[in-house]
């Protein structure tokens, strides 16, 4: 943590325990400031990543957390999970300090920027799924590989497993960012969805040439640092 610095991150945090390295959103190590998590109960992973949204009991929880952390003096809230994006406008207006729900908070900036023939990579935690939560008017130049084909990452967080294999994980992660660079060889950017992802962005920028975007990305600009590394 950075002395002197009293920006305070808020996180809504799923209700799971799986491992943390640095650099996932669940580590307050990943942040040069104080952190304060709120996990929401009965917030499994099944529950949210649905490719249609959050039950409204589900989000009338989240928004209540938000409201807490709010409270306790967090400057800006954000989750654990990129596919609370559907719910950015609910959030946001529950509470007076900015909400960033996802990483893909990004994408209609990049989507003004980008050339006709460079399409935004998206690099998620399910593929179809995300292809059904953003539905297909979003859709056009984007580009979507998930990793729930791999061998570790997915399946620890999809069963909430107490042991990870950062090795094998990070090859889950090449993986697919191999797999879509087949798609899109030449993306404008590429953006992290899932926050457990960047502790594997060295890998995804060790195959493509060109900006990457996680959820620190979007914390960091909100908190007038640079950009994290």
């Amino acid at each position: 943590m950075t002395a002197g610095n009293a920006f305070c991150l808020g996180v809504l945090m799923l209700d799971n325990r799986f491992p943390r390295p640095p650099g996932d959103i669940g580590n307050p190590e990943t942040f040069p400031f104080r952190v304060i998590y709120d996990r929401v109960p009965g917030a499994r992973v099944e529950k949210v990543v649905t490719g249609h949204g959050l039950a409204s009991e589900l989000v009338d929880d989240f928004i209540a957390r938000a409201v807490v952390l709010e409270r306790q003096g967090c400057d800006l809230i954000t989750t654990g999970c990129g596919f609370l994006l559907p719910h950015q406008a609910e959030l946001s207006a529950a509470v007076g300090v900015p909400v960033v729900t996802s990483a893909l908070c990004v994408l209609p900036y990049l989507q003004t920027l980008r050339p006709p023939d460079r399409p935004i990579g998206i690099l998620t935690y399910n593929g179809p799924k995300l292809l059904s939560t953003l539905g297909t008017d979003a859709l056009p130049g984007l580009e979507i590989e998930g990793i729930e084909t791999g061998d570790e990452l997915h399946a620890v967080i999809a069963e909430d497993r107490a042991q990870l294999d950062v090795a094998v994980a990070c090859d889950d992660v090449r993986a697919a960012a191999l797999r879509l660079k087949h798609k899109a060889p030449d993306p404008y950017a590429v953006v992290l969805e899932c926050t457990n992802l960047p502790p594997y962005r060295g890998a995804v920028e060790d195959v493509f040439d060109c900006p990457i975007y996680d959820i620190r990305d979007l914390v960091h600009w909100h908190a007038g640092l640079a950009r994290p590394q």
